[in-house]
């Protein structure tokens, strides 16, 4: 079964598009937001780390996983 993941702000639900972001607290995905309530600072953020991080995935306590993009 798949989770549905809905914005933590507005309730939206994601259905596949969009720029959504992942709320991330001490390594650990807490939330998502969608575009309409991202904030100006978390769309800069959310870019800076696309821009520089490889996300590899999860450890085996739910932390993400990245390394420096070259």
């Amino acid at each position: 079964m798949t989770d549905i993941v809905k914005c933590t702000r507005c309730g939206r639900r994601y259905r596949g598009h969009g720029e959504w972001n992942v709320v991330v607290s001490a390594g650990r995905p807490t939330g998502y937001l969608c575009p309409g309530c991202q904030t100006t600072e978390e769309n800069v953020e959310a870019v800076i780390n696309e821009a520089g991080l490889h996300y590899m995935g999860a450890d085996n306590q739910g932390r993400l996983i990245a390394r420096q993009k070259r």
